[in-house]
C-alpha cells in the first residue's frame, strides 16, 4: 500500500487530533451563536476555563494552568478586559502585580460555554461508548506532561 493511500485509511495522528479538536470549536461556535452568545476563541476558553467567582489569578499562573505561554496569555486576556469580560486588580507583594478575575458577563459566557462543551463531550461519549472515552480522557492525560 502506497503511503497515500495509507494517509486515506491510517490517517497521521496529528491529523486526527487536529480533527476532533476543530469539531469541538466548530460546534462550540455553533451552538454559542444559537444560544444568542459571542463565540469564543479557543485562547478565550484557555483563560475563562481557569477562573471562577471566586478565584482571582495573575497573568502567569494563567498561563500555566492553560500550557500556553505568558505573552499568548496577555493577549487573550487583554482582549478580555476590552470586551469586559474580565477584571484586572493590583495584586499583593510585586508593585505591578495583578490579578484577574472574571465580571459577571464573564462568568456568565464562560458558563454557558462550559454547558457546550459538556453536551460535545456527552455527544462523543454517545458515539465512543463509555469505556472508550474514559481510555481515550486518561490516555490524552497521561500522553503530555503538564
Amino acid at each position: 500500500m502506497s503511503a497515500q493511500e495509507n494517509a486515506g485509511t491510517n490517517p497521521p495522528l496529528l491529523t486526527l487530533l487536529q480533527r476532533g479538536a476543530r469539531w469541538f470549536s466548530d460546534e462550540l461556535m455553533e451552538r454559542l451563536e444559537a444560544a444568542g452568545v459571542d463565540p469564543i476563541t479557543p485562547a478565550h476558553a484557555a483563560v475563562l476555563a481557569h477562573l471562577d467567582s471566586s478565584t482571582s489569578l495573575s497573568i502567569a499562573e494563567l498561563a500555566r494552568r492553560a500550557g500556553v505561554t505568558r505573552q499568548t496569555m496577555h493577549r487573550a486576556v487583554t482582549q478580555l478586559l476590552e470586551e469586559g469580560l474580565l477584571v484586572s486588580k493590583p495584586g499583593p507583594g510585586f508593585p505591578r502585580s495583578t490579578l484577574i478575575g472574571l465580571t459577571d458577563a464573564g462568568r456568565r459566557r464562560r458558563d454557558v460555554a462550559s454547558r457546550i462543551l459538556r453536551d460535545l463531550e456527552q455527544v462523543l461519549e454517545s458515539q465512543l461508548g463509555t469505556g472508550a472515552m474514559a481510555d481515550l480522557r486518561d490516555s490524552l492525560t497521561r500522553a503530555w506532561p503538564g
